[in-house]
């Protein structure tokens, strides 16, 4: 079996199933090839005359463990509907380590069948950008790598699919128990056309609460794979060789809140498709005293917090130019109902808890000043508690483990430095790591007459200049808007400043 095919194809798969979905409701009998078994057809499901439009979000595991996700969105289009999938996964077999990302666009006819796509997809850290379009004798596409460009004519007779409909098809003509379904579809891989045969099984479910749905097997890859689809082209689950790996969907709320804490844990299945690369890249990051850098394809309705140290400008068109810092730290007084609220414990920041008050009174011995002890905090927090990809959802916890992500550092630095009656917000957004361009991250400000930006991972007081928050607050729903920001965004260095070199007299 080749594991980088079926893992590509298997974080593929809910955008696929969707293309599917959409091709069954609309396809006629001479796109696919029907055999059955029986003489009396027996019909799962009312024919679907319509896709399910919208978006759809599917959680992808091994072994039981969550190892990627994929997000899927359906909406109409002039030509028909566009499909648009996101997606990334890593998985471990007998030592054996594959990565793969991917973004796809698709845009299909009322038939489902493919006009035009452009994608692209990483494996092992190699990039491959895809695009291309029908035409009368296949599909037209154009292979772009690293320093290479192909283009070349797929043959094909008929008409051709995208991956996304492969797991609907047979919901558009009723789901007929026994039937096998052949159609074309592009594998966007290994950049050639494929025929997939789907069979319907049966219909299983409905009954004490639990939801209907129409098992189906198709032979996409050399081993079993299973696909549960609901009553309204909706795939529930799929299962490659009985449940080794499986994807299934998730609730919004739910897969959203796995990608961002993914994101911030910097998970190896989620770097290439979090990451935010930067042309040429910064050199000399902890020595920059100033970083204007534009974003890009950010959401209108999506908030890009400013002040303290960081200004922001909207000029439209989906860009947002954040200047780091934009401001001094100031000496206003913090207003009353903001030092309530930043001194507060929250389910997750606890300076109330009678564990991190005994701590932060061995950390700060004696009289110490709010800067003073903002500096002592976060470098304790940076010393004691090592770097991992885990996160500690309670500060009690991360000191008990002596380790945790970005977040887990910034929970128990925001707690000790409430504790100790400093004003600290807990934030995220980007930072930048030689070698590697933005990623996401979180860290703190705390106010001792201004806000201080605080890196309680890496012990920096002030943090540099090239975090760019984009999130306050550490609850899912404060930390939902990253949502629409990852593995989405481009960056752009506008401009940056240097300490000036001290010159010996």
């Amino acid at each position: 079996m080749d594991i980088a095919r079926v893992f590509f194809y298997f974080r593929l798969r809910p955008l696929g199933w969707f293309a599917i979905l959409l091709f069954v409701a609309f396809a006629g009998d001479s796109a696919c090839t029907l055999r059955s078994a029986h003489a009396a057809a027996t019909v799962l499901a009312a024919p679907l005359t319509a896709p399910p439009l919208g978006e759809r979000w599917f959680g992808i595991s091994m072994n039981g463990e969550k190892t990627g996700f994929a997000y899927l969105n359906v909406t109409t289009h002039p030509q028909g509907y566009e499909i648009v999938s996101e997606g990334s996964v890593r998985m471990t077999v007998l030592g054996f380590s594959r990565e793969a990302s991917g973004r796809e666009r698709y845009i299909v006819g009322k038939d489902l069948s493919l006009r035009s796509f452009a994608l692209e997809q990483t494996i092992d850290g190699t990039t491959m950008r895809l695009r291309g379009e029908a035409v009368p004798k296949g599909i037209n596409v154009v292979v772009e790598t690293k320093g290479n460009r192909k283009e070349r004519l797929l043959r094909a007779e008929g008409a051709v699919f995208p991956p996304p409909a492969v797991n609907i098809y047979p919901l558009l003509s009723g789901a007929i128990k026994d039937k096998t379904y052949q159609l074309q579809i592009l594998d966007v891989e290994a950049v050639k056309i494929k025929k997939v045969k789907v069979t319907v099984l049966g219909a299983e479910g409905g009954g004490g609460g639990m939801q209907q749905t129409v098992h189906m097997q198709n032979d996409l890859y050399p081993v079993s794979n299973d696909v549960w689809v609901d009553m309204a082209g909706n795939t529930v689950r799929e299962s490659v060789r009985d449940g080794l790996i499986e994807t299934r969907a998730e609730p919004r709320q739910l897969a959203m809140n796995f990608l961002v804490e993914a994101a911030m844990s910097k998970k190896d299945f989620v770097l290439d498709f979090s990451r935010i690369p930067v042309t040429p890249p910064i050199s000399r990051p902890q020595d920059l005293v100033m970083l204007k850098v534009e974003l890009g394809e950010v959401p209108e309705g999506v908030s890009v917090p400013a002040g303290g140290t960081q200004r922001v400008e909207r000029p439209g068109g989906g860009k947002v130019i954040l200047t780091m810092p934009g401001a001094g730290q100031g000496g206003a007084a913090l207003p009353e109902a903001e030092q309530e609220k930043y001194l507060s414990a929250t389910e997750r920041i606890l300076p109330d808890n009678g564990n991190i008050a005994a701590l932060k009174d061995r950390i700060l011995t004696g009289e110490t000043g709010p800067e003073a002890g903002i500096d002592i905090l976060a470098k304790w927090v940076a010393t004691n508690i090592k770097e991992a990809v885990l996160d500690s959802v309670s500060p009690l916890e991360t000191l008990e483990r002596g380790e945790g992500n970005c977040q887990a550092h910034a929970r128990l630095y925001a707690s000790l430095a409430r504790a100790a009656g400093i004003p600290t917000k807990f934030v995220s957004g980007l930072v930048y790591l030689p070698d590697q361009g933005f990623l996401y991250h979180s860290w703190a400000e705390s106010y001792a007459g201004g806000w201080i930006p605080v890196d309680p991972t890496f012990g920096q007081v002030p943090a540099d200049v090239t975090h760019i928050k984009l999130a306050e607050g550490d609850s899912p729903g404060e930390m939902a808007p990253l949502v629409a920001l990852i593995g989405r965004i481009s960056a752009r260095v506008v401009d940056k400043r240097y300490h000036e070199p001290v010159r010996p007299e």
